[in-house]
């Protein structure tokens, strides 16, 4: 599969063996490619982020905006590496060198957010018809995926369902970042939309749900015991396990109707 000109190569085939019970047989498979993208500061390397190239400059946005980094436009210096015009200092004790993009892991979460973030008051709800259907109108827009198998997923929706953009990573916390980056150079405003992610979702995918100021977050898998005491502080949805018509809303359930 190769990619379009100038497109970042985000799949690579491999020879594998396939084992069916007592039937091996040579094979070719597809992986997700998974690359370190360099973060510069006015030239100082300060973070290495392990992702699935393309949309870096998404990435990068979303991450500062999850880090409460102010920083002027960035720009791509080459395949593995942007530069964003900040200062170095800015990134001092933030531990972001070696991470996948995961914002305040290892902090004490809802102290640090108390400090920077505002409750997300927005009166948006969802019915449990939209809910459903999240899965379903999230799979086609997961290419690499369906080739590979081996990523994760995040889209926006409306609140009645609409797709308005997706994006894929071998790291879920990229997979959101690129989206909010994406989000926030729109201009779009996040109040009237919905946030659906294809894994797990942990407290620092909430976090960054919560910087960015969607009211609700859904997720085919569990979310975490944190993501829920974060959600419920911050006024955002949760729902969880949620594969058709089934569901478990774990935070502000007045908001799936």
């Amino acid at each position: 599969m190769a990619p379009a000109e100038g497109e970042p190569i985000r799949i690579r085939e491999v020879a594998v063996e396939r084992v069916d019970a007592d039937v091996r047989r040579a094979d070719r498979e597809h992986l997700v490619v998974e690359a370190p993208l360099v973060l510069a500061a006015r030239g100082t390397p300060v973070a290495t982020i392990m992702r699935t190239p393309g949309h870096d400059l998404e990435l990068v946005r979303g991450l500062l905006n999850a880090e409460s980094v102010t920083a002027g436009p960035g720009q791509q210096v080459d395949a593995d590496t942007v530069d964003v015009d900040v200062d170095a200092s800015a990134f001092a004790g933030r531990g972001l060198l070696s991470t996948a993009a995961c914002g305040v892991c290892g902090r004490v979460a809802i102290a640090d957010l108390e400090r920077r973030a505002r409750e997300v008051t927005a009166d948006t709800t969802i019915t449990a018809a939209v809910l459903a259907a999240l899965p379903a109108a999230l799979r086609p827009a997961q290419a690499v995926f369906d080739a590979t198998g081996g990523l994760h997923a995040a889209g926006l929706f409306t609140a009645r369902g609409g797709l308005v953009a997706a994006r894929e990573d071998v790291g879920r916390h990229n997979a959101v970042d690129k989206l909010v980056g994406w989000a926030l150079g729109a201009g779009l405003e996040p109040a009237a939309h919905v946030l659906f992610l294809s894994g797990r979702l942990g407290y620092e995918l909430v976090q960054k749900a919560i910087m960015f100021g969607v009211p609700i977050v859904a997720a085919v898998s569990a979310p975490s015991s944190l993501a829920v005491e974060l959600a419920e502080r911050f006024g955002i949805g949760i729902a969880g396990f949620v594969r058709g018509p089934r569901a478990n809303l774990y935070a502000h359930a007045w908001r799936f109707v």
